[in-house]
């Protein structure tokens, strides 16, 4: 006889898929058991009790019961759907990408509350914090999750020469450190230095963008959001952080090319 087991957990979906007429196969991002997949029986039907709390971006608790490898929804109690996403397509392609970057973060069997938090709040604000522009929003989620996930990079101060009133730095993105003017030059014509081109990714940070930068490593994921950039900064931050997370993911997401295809 397979063996069973019951849980219970606190899940937002950051995944489905349908199957069949009405079931789905969900994944939930969690905090003490990072991420699951789960089966949902007719929970594509709008008449299922399970509906609400089974789709796209629902947060919710699950109450599960596994028999042999899957996991099977038992009830659902809904919490928060972020419903104001669903009505604009430019917010619900960017919460779509900021999932997408959740999922790939998340592992099986592995706490991490840092990481649900973040996402939630990253879907709040997208719903609800109309005064914060989308890229702002995008673009902090980015250099955070990549914070989180391990690749934090020293920002204070040139990784050579330790100077720190630079006007302009360089930001070594493989080797995630700073570089003034002068020691970026070294840096490249240093024959020791890597000669795979893919490590050679260097792009220029102004000092306000460096300033937020390092606001989004040190706050809380409650407060991560809470700084401002001009018009110019903002562009020149949502480049750095977009390109700093793929280039330490080394993959792209459709969900980012949608994105950025509706934005056009």
């Amino acid at each position: 006889m397979a063996q069973t087991e019951d849980l219970e957990v606190d899940g937002l979906v950051i995944r489905e898929v349908t199957t069949g007429e009405s079931d789905k196969v969900i994944t939930l991002l969690t905090a003490k058991h990072g991420r699951i997949t789960i089966t949902g029986k007719g929970v594509s039907s709008m008449k299922n009790r399970h509906a609400a709390s089974a789709q796209l971006f629902s947060y919710s608790t699950f109450q599960l019961h596994k028999r042999g490898n899957f996991w099977y929804i038992r009830d659902t109690f809904f919490i928060e759907c972020f419903m104001n996403i669903r009505y604009d397509v430019e917010k619900l392609a960017l919460a779509n990408y900021v999932c997408d970057v959740a999922s790939d973060f998340a592992l099986e069997n592995v706490e991490d509350p840092e990481l649900l938090s973040l996402t939630l709040n990253t879907l709040y604000a997208i719903a609800n914090l109309d005064k914060i522009p989308l890229e702002q929003i995008k673009g902090a989620f980015e250099f955070r999750a990549a914070v989180q996930g391990g690749f934090m990079p020293d920002l204070y101060g040139c990784a050579v020469c330790g100077c720190e009133d630079e006007a302009e730095y360089s930001l070594d993105v493989m080797n995630g450190r700073i570089l003034c003017k002068k020691c970026r030059t070294l840096v490249e014509n240093d024959p020791s230095f890597i000669e795979d081109p893919s490590a050679k990714i260097f792009i220029r940070i102004t000092q306000p963008v460096l300033q937020a930068l390092r606001y989004i490593e040190a706050a809380g994921t409650k407060k991560f959001l809470s700084f401002t950039l001009d018009k110019v900064e903002l562009s020149l931050f949502a480049v750095i952080c977009e390109r700093y997370l793929l280039n330490h993911l080394e993959h792209g997401f459709t969900s980012l090319e949608y994105y950025k295809n509706i934005k056009i």
